[in-house]
């Protein structure tokens, strides 16, 4: 496995989101015509007071197991398919999330916790 940063899309060596060898649960998978991207959750070994779950290349990892949670949706918005729960589909979802609204981060720790269950 190789480490492609999400923001400048190069190789790197180490990150702090991420590590070769660990095992992520999927939170969501978004495709597009040229990516897949898959949502993981913060690494469990960094102590932090909200998740901040990072979109990754799924070039990167390695199935290794294939079930689908059962809150997933597939969901298709301009030539982008998602699987995730709906209630993270909806527009400016992740955008309330990251700033902090409460609403947001208790849907998304009830989904996290759902999701990681059935892993």
């Amino acid at each position: 496995m190789q480490i492609v940063s999400p923001t400048s899309g190069e190789v790197v060596n180490d990150h702090p989101g991420i590590r070769v060898g660990v095992e992520y649960p999927v939170l969501e998978v978004i495709t597009t015509e040229r990516q897949v991207l898959l949502r993981i959750p913060e690494r469990s070994d960094v102590m932090v007071e909200r998740d901040s779950p990072g979109l990754w290349d799924a070039s990167m990892f390695t199935v290794v197991n294939g079930r689908m949670p059962d809150c997933w949706e597939a969901g298709l918005e301009d030539g982008q398919l998602t699987l995730a729960p709906k209630a993270w589909q909806r527009p400016g979802f992740w955008d309330d999330y990251f700033d902090g609204e409460p609403s947001a981060g208790d849907e998304y720790e009830r989904l996290r916790t759902e999701i990681i269950s059935q892993a």
